[in-house]
């Protein structure tokens, strides 16, 4: 019986007509240079998408689809085969299976002579066949050989963690610490490319599980042999000036690593658990990467509103929101636009994330006593103009922030609410008088991220009933919509997203929302109260940029709170 060319199987399954065919088979013909694939010419003609060229091809042949990008491969294991013979064949070794055998990933199961180069190469006696997109094949590849600056074999690495590595990681100083030093600078300089904001390192039982926190999603990117865990973690601490001797209590520290030539601050924390220490390593914005306040995603209006409230020369400005919703970078922005030098700007944080040049900068230490609410009396003595508290954590520095920006200073700073409004009132429930909180609030911005759609493998799509009805989506707020969604390519590692951007929910803290909350001093009264003067939710916001394709539907029924 012959065997079946994947022309052939994309006509049985009427993804393309013989028309389609006849046009890819041509221009691949045309194609100079390298010969391409016929599935890479039949997606870039627009004659068929990946996922639909791979789901065709594994429903005819009776395999099964896999969606690579919830897969962790080691890379150890993808390297069994060569990498001139991988990118020559687009196949990924995912597995090595009890009998000796491989299970494989490939876009093109027709293509025997490729999987028959495979088992040559390999030895391998069994081939399992799995069908993936082209895209997720070759973003795994490349991975798995590009973890280190100098392509350095990761299984190398590991080997040379050796038990003895173990039982001297202590002291710090042994040569044979060189296999570790180079495993951890590759995690690093992996998790600076990739666009990571956090990595965890987590030991489990029988392994080292390595992960990034990507567009606000956490990611399985490798696992490394336990042994490895305690060497790794105390790399970490040296680096960061920590104690490698205390294992028992959690630690925090910085590190400045360098990355491509260019420098990147980290914030380190440790934690011990029942498998060893776990370090989560924050990888910190440097100030040029401080985005500009006019493109964090607000609108004209909620910009107006917010730049009008830190043109004042005093006041209190709010940015609430849970941790990871971009409140910092937010600030930050804010703060660069009013930096100047006839101007004394004094930050308190807890920790410094970016050094801003040209203010003063100043670090909570809770077990030296230098509190919030001790550091802001402490800054109100040095005639600042605009002070920026990290967060409102307690009463006493509620009162002190909104006291300060009664007497002539400008006050910028955090609180965790749900929305701009619930900021509001939960000032009056920490016990603050609520004529304090109507005098002295000009603006409270609520924030959320939101992941956009990977411009590079949308497509049009319908909203799924079930988070329309989640949504409490009405036919009349759908009639314009034009959904997107990502299939999932390589630019987007097979998520579907790439990158985020910020919704909004600005409130100026006008007379009329002043006398609300003086009086009634109710949530859903101030709520009211701004509805009337044509606030806009950040449910409001969320759903304009997924009805213009931005982002998803489902994205928002993840992020922004129902109400």
């Amino acid at each position: 019986m012959p065997r079946k060319r994947i022309g052939d199987v994309l006509i049985e399954a009427g993804v393309l007509t013989p028309a389609d065919l006849d046009r890819a088979l041509q221009a691949q013909k045309d194609a100079t240079g390298e010969r391409r694939r016929l599935g890479e010419v039949i997606t870039e003609l627009g004659l068929a998408s990946e996922r639909q060229v791979a789901n065709a091809l594994a429903s005819v042949l009776g395999l099964r689809m896999v969606d690579l990008g919830g897969i962790v491969v080691s890379p150890d294991v993808v390297r069994s085969l060569p990498r001139s013979v991988a990118d020559r064949t687009g196949v990924l070794v995912l597995e090595r299976l009890a009998d000796g055998g491989l299970r494989v990933a490939t876009s093109d199961p027709t293509n025997v002579l490729a999987l028959d180069d495979v088992r040559l190469y390999t030895s391998a006696p069994r081939l399992e066949v799995v069908v993936a997109t082209a895209s997720q094949v070759t973003e795994h590849l490349g991975r798995a050989w590009s973890l280190s600056e100098d392509s350095a074999d990761v299984a190398t690495v590991i080997e040379g963690i050796s038990a003895e590595t173990e039982s001297e990681a202590d002291s710090g100083g042994s040569p044979d610490d060189a296999p570790t030093v180079r495993l951890v600078n590759m995690v690093f300089s992996d998790a600076v490319r990739a666009g990571a904001s956090d990595v965890h390192i987590e030991p489990q039982r029988e392994v080292l599980r390595i992960r990034y926190r990507i567009d606000g999603m956490l990611r399985d990117v490798m696992t490394v042999p336990r042994r490895a865990a305690p060497a790794v973690v105390s790399r970490i601490k040296i680096t960061s000036g920590l104690d490698i001797a205390e294992r028992r209590l959690p630690q925090d520290g910085r590190a400045r690593i360098s990355v491509d030539g260019t420098s990147v601050d980290t914030r380190i924390s440790t934690m011990p658990s029942i498998h060893g220490e776990k370090v989560v390593v924050r990888l910190l914005m440097r100030a040029e990467q401080v985005p500009d306040l006019g493109g964090v995603g607000m609108t004209p209006d909620q910009l107006s509103v917010l730049r009008s409230a830190m043109r004042e020369p005093q006041g209190l400005v709010l940015i609430t929101g849970p941790t990871g919703s971009g409140k910092t970078s937010t600030l930050y922005a804010a703060l660069q636009e009013i930096v100047r030098p006839e101007r004394n700007i004094v930050t308190l944080e807890d920790p410094v994330e970016v050094q801003v040049p040209g203010i003063t900068q100043v670090q909570i230490n809770e077990r030296t006593g230098m509190t919030f609410s001790r550091g802001l009396r402490a800054i109100l003595r040095q005639d600042p103009d605009v002070v920026l508290v990290g967060e409102v954590r307690d009463t006493e520095t509620a009162e002190l922030a909104l006291t300060a920006s009664m007497t002539g200073h400008l006050v910028l700073s955090t609180l965790h609410t749900n929305s701009a409004v619930a900021a509001l009132t939960r000032l009056v429930d920490m016990g603050v008088e609520p004529f304090l909180v109507g005098s002295s609030l000009s603006c409270v911005v609520a924030q959320r991220l939101v992941r956009r759609v990977c411009t590079s493998c949308a497509r049009p799509t319908a909203v799924d009933p079930a988070v329309a009805t989640a949504l409490s989506l009405s036919p009349a707020e759908l009639v314009d919509a034009r959904p997107l969604v990502g299939e999932g390519c390589s630019v987007c590692s097979g998520t579907g997203y790439k990158g985020r951007v910020g919704v909004f929910e600005v409130i100026e803290v006008t007379p009329t929302v002043r006398s609300v909350l003086i009086r009634e001093k109710t949530e859903v009264a101030v709520a009211e109260a701004v509805a009337t003067e044509g606030g806009r939710t950040l449910r409001d916001a969320a759903l304009v940029l997924a009805a213009r394709g931005e982002t998803t539907y489902d994205e928002v029924a993840r992020v922004v709170p129902r109400y």
